[in-house]
């Protein structure tokens, strides 16, 4: 890997790409502020070309996640947010029945 130390090159060599685990380069930034992301690290994402990524800049912290990655992170809110057991859908379904219900008794 052009670029990288040997050390850095050894670390990505022997890295484990499962969920949770940490891949750290130190990456330089390149002309018209371009930083190239390392193929492994790429690779950890199921990154292609072209894909689009979400970047948050954050107590001086810049990350990126997939559009894919977001998605998850919603709904991962959302699920926190919801008894496991409800239905949203059904509960949406029931209160608009309702209204209707109420609707043509006046």
């Amino acid at each position: 890997m052009a670029g990288f130390s040997e050390t850095e090159q050894r670390h990505f060599e022997s890295a484990h790409l499962e969920l949770g685990t940490t891949i750290s380069a130190t990456l330089r930034l390149g002309p018209g502020g371009r930083v190239v992301i390392p193929a492994d690290m790429r690779e950890a994402m199921g990154l292609k070309q072209g894909d689009a990524l979400i970047a948050k800049l954050s107590g001086g912290e810049l990350s990126m996640v997939t559009l894919m990655g977001t998605v998850r992170q919603l709904h991962a809110l959302v699920k926190d947010r919801s008894p496991a057991a409800v239905s949203l859908v059904d509960e949406f379904i029931r209160d608009k029945r309702a209204e209707a219900a109420k609707d043509c008794e006046e």
